[in-house]
Parts: structure tokens; sequence; C-alpha cells
């Protein structure tokens, strides 16, 4: 019997009796039997006819088996592979045929003399392994994440393509100092990373670690999952190690939402009952004060100390009602507020969190600016820019935040060239400008993602312009920035306003009116 040259073939077989009911070419090109001679005989009697050794493998009724079994050709090295499935409610059963070497067990036992006297066996098997190594350079270079095989002093041995994505021009050096990786592990996780290197190392088996890298240039950090096992020799000796690195960025930033909404959820939990026991402090303060300010004559010298200490109480009462507003589970619903109060109010937090050596201006207009907005929300957009904004200037740095209100077709963040830079409605514009290092050109397009921070040794989350970002695309707006290194950075914020306030405010007296008058005519007919 000759050996196939063919990759695989399918032969239908029928469950009950055996027969064969169908097959394709390539099985009559192996058998050299034309059609009429193949349908309808036993599958099993045809088998064992073209060899009777098979007759030992196939049992009688085996259509009704389930198998995979290796049938040896002029050699125990050389054979086909016979898979059956069948499909007793179909009625019938699938057989599938394929050249194949013997199984590893009875392969190593075979003269390989019987492999290389066969020409067509020699071809098939390079041809097949060519396949195989195909496939495998497939999987490795469409799996995601990184292959490597990494020595005990940290240097390369291997590394699949995938490390070019982080590092496209750094990755060649690799091989050759095992430092450079170590050095791109952000600084506080290195020590956990050589820790769980030492403890697992001679365990002979597979650990993982999660730690944090760090891109160049532009300051974007990159969550990993290692995934690596020991390779040891018999006596002992750790030689290196067999692994994987897989970017888990995304799936920590949604580990890190759930646990910021637990987090605020127990400091809710906490904080509402601190809130009203310092409230109640700070109310006796202010009736006090309030009492004896009133009592105490305009040029009494206590008088003016007294009148701050009233005000002073009251505004700690809203300061901190505010700080807990910051920490809600839920955001508050969309409400119509004026632009301009709210952020004239958020001015006594900002004026705590900018230091006292350095200068805060505002310009503000004298309209209403009337938006849709979740004052919440809102509220942390601002307090995040502010916050940049003080984390970039220096000692006696400045810091301006104006608001002015924009037509429909007029320019918008003048200077920042990724967006349109003209209002598709009548909206307000916000810009917080500071005079501080200012933000790299290199690094524009990276702003506005998760975990990208430009503070060194990762003083930042890399949340806050992300956060930012999705709450003005959330409400229809527009966040851009314009920067100069050495001399500061703008930030823009696009807001849409409703009608303006007047006209609101006839609406929503027309309609209590015309409710007030539906209710009386209502009672007129009852009576």
């Amino acid at each position: 019997m000759k050996s196939p040259n063919f990759e695989n073939c399918q032969v239908a077989i029928s469950y009950d009796d055996g027969k064969i009911l169908e097959f394709s070419k390539e099985f009559s090109n192996w058998l050299g039997l034309p059609r009429k001679q193949i349908i309808n005989q036993g599958f099993r009697q045809l088998m064992i006819q073209l060899s009777p050794q098979w007759e030992k493998f196939l049992v009688t009724n085996c259509q009704k088996k389930t198998f995979n079994i290796f049938l040896p050709i002029e050699s125990d090295a050389l054979g086909v592979s016979l898979s059956l499935v069948p499909y007793k409610k179909n009625g019938l059963s699938v057989a599938s045929i394929s050249p194949a070497l013997a199984p590893h067990d009875s392969l190593k036992n075979a003269f390989l003399g019987d492999i290389m006297n066969n020409p067509k066996a020699i071809a098939n098997t390079l041809i097949r392994l060519q396949k195989a190594e195909n496939r495998l350079n497939d999987y490795v270079r469409n799996f995601p994440g990184i292959f490597f095989t990494q020595r005990v002093d940290l240097t390369f041995s291997y590394l699949s393509n995938g490390i070019r994505n982080f590092f496209p021009t750094e990755y060649g050096n690799f091989s050759r100092n095992g430092n450079l990786y170590l050095e791109k592990i952000v600084e506080k996780d290195r020590e956990y990373f050589l820790n769980e290197l030492k403890n697992n190392s001679m365990s002979r088996m597979t650990f993982s670690l999660k730690y944090r890298i760090k891109l160049f240039p532009t300051n974007q950090l990159i969550h990993i999952l290692d995934v690596r096992t020991p390779t040891i020799t018999s006596g002992g000796k750790l030689l290196g190690y067999d692994g994987v690195l897989i970017d888990i960025t995304r799936q920590s930033i949604a580990e890190h939402r759930l646990s910021n909404s637990v987090w605020r959820e127990s400091l809710t939990t906490l904080t509402n009952g601190l809130v009203h026991d310092f409230s109640n402090l700070m109310a006796g303060i202010y009736s006090i004060s309030e009492l004896y300010h009133g009592m105490m004559e305009k040029d009494d010298p206590m008088s003016n100390g007294m009148g701050q200490i009233k005000k002073s109480s009251m505004q700690a009462q809203q300061l901190v009602r505010r700080i807990i507003d910051l920490h809600k589970e839920k955001p508050t619903c969309r409400v119509v507020h004026d632009l301009r109060m709210l952020l004239k109010d958020q001015m006594d937090l900002l004026e705590i969190i900018i230091p006292r050596s350095s200068k805060l201006s505002t310009s503000f207009p004298n309209e209403p600016l009337p938006a849709l907005i979740e004052e919440t929300g809102f509220r942390q957009v601002i307090l995040n820019l502010a916050i940049n904004s003080r984390d970039a200037i220096e000692r006696n740095g400045k810091i301006s935040i104006s608001m002015r209100k924009v037509e429909k077709g007029e320019t918008i963040m003048p200077g920042y060239q990724s967006k349109q830079t003209t209002a598709d409605c009548i909206g307000a514009e916000i810009t917080i400008t500071d005079n501080g290092t200012g933000i790299d050109e290199k690094l524009s397009k990276k702003v506005f993602d998760p975990f990208f921070t430009t503070k060194e040794d990762s003083g930042g989350s890399g949340f806050g312009l992300y956060n930012s970002k999705i709450f003005m695309d959330d409400h229809n707006g527009q966040i851009g920035f314009k920067s100069e290194i050495g001399k500061g950075t703008s930030f823009f914020l696009f807001i849409p306003l409703v009608d303006n306030f007047e006209s609101l405010q006839r609406k929503r007296k027309r309609a209590r009116k015309a409710t007030r008058e539906f209710v009386k005519s209502r009672k007129t007919n009852f009576k």
C-alpha cells in the first residue's frame, strides 16, 4: 500500500451497516479505484483489504465508535491518521484520513532509514513542518502579547515582534543590557518585580506578576501581566525564564473604576456622619459670632475680627459640603446652572489648593451663561485642571481662569489644532492658563489617554484629563489645550448653552401659569 500524497480526505459511512455512502476525490485517487467499486462497500472491509495488518486496529462496527488511530504503511514510522466521528441521529459517520508520522512513543523506536528511503515521506514531512512553522508564526504574530526568553542577568535571548509596539527603537538593546528593561519598569514597582523573581525562581512552577512600565517620550503608563516559567537544570541551576508579557491596561482601567466606586461609597458613608457633626459645631460658632457681632459697635476694635469669624464659619460649612459632593457615588441630575455662578462658587476651594505664593486671577462676563449640566462632574473637571496647573507652576507662578460667551460659528480654542476651531452652537468657553513648564509637542496626542501623566515618579494617576474628556464628550462639549515648553499651558472647555436665561425663565412662568389655569378650570367644571 502506497503512502497518500494528499493532506486530508473524508469518507461518509452508514452508521447502521458501515457501508460507504460518499467520499472525496482524494480517497478514490489514493485507492486507485473507480467510484462504482467504492460506493456501498464496507468501509472496514475495504481498509483491511488495503492492508491486512489494519484488522487489529479496526474493530467490528468501528463506524459506531469515536476514535483517532495511527495505521502504519510500509514501516512503523510512516502511515495514515484515521479519525472517525459517528452521528447517530443523522444515520452516518464521518472518517477523516491524512498522512502522518507514527506517534512519539512509536516513532522514537522506528528506524530513521525507513523515512529517509521514502522520498514522498520526506517531502510530506518537510511540507507539514513548514505549514506547522507558518501556523506558529501566525499565532505568535497575532497573539495579543509578547513571547520572551530571558536570561538570569535579565537580558533577552528572544522577544516576539510585539515588543516593537512599546519600544520601537530600543528593543534591540534588551538582548545586551539587562538593566535596560528594568529601568522601564516604574520605580515604585521595581522592588516588587525583583522580589517576585527571587521568591519564585527556584520553584519550577509558572508564576505571574503585575507591574507598570513607562513609555518614553510619551510617559504613558502601561500595565503588564508577566507570566513566566523558570528554566532550571537537573542540578538545580537557574538558566532563565520563558514567558509572555500581556498588556492589561484596559483591565486595570475597569478595576480602577470599580475600586474607585467602592471607595466613594465607603467615603460617603463615613463623611455623611462627620459632616453633620462638623456642621453643627460650625453652626454654633456662626450663631455665637453673629450674636456678638450684632451687639458690637461699628468702631469696636473687635468688630472686624468677629465679622471674619462669622464669615469664615459659614464658608467652612459650605466648603465641607462641596467636598462631600465631589465624592458622591452617583452623579447628580442635570439641571440648568449659570456657569458663572458655579465657577465663582468654586473659587474658595481653588484658593486653598493653589499655593499662597502663586497668583490666581479671574475674568467672568456680566451676563448669565445658562447650561444644562451635571454640577458635581463640572466641579471635578475644574478641580482637575486647576490641580494640573498648580503642579506645573513654580513658586510665584500665575494661574488665570477666564470665561466668555461664544456665538455659533465663532472661533474657539485658539492654538489647539486637533479639533475643529469654530463653535457649532452658542456656548461658553472656559480657559485655564498657567505659566508653568508646558507640555512637549510630542506628547500632545497622549494627553487625554488613561494612565498618561507627565508628573515625575508617577505622582499622578493619569485619570484627571481622561475623566475630564469623558465628561465633556458626555455633555456634547469640547476640551483642548495649547502649550509651549517653558512658557505655560492653556486648557479650553467649550460647553453648549441653553436658550438665554431670561427666555428660559419666561417659559417656566408661562408653564406654571398654564398649569394653574388648567387646575382652576377643572375645579370650576367639577363644581
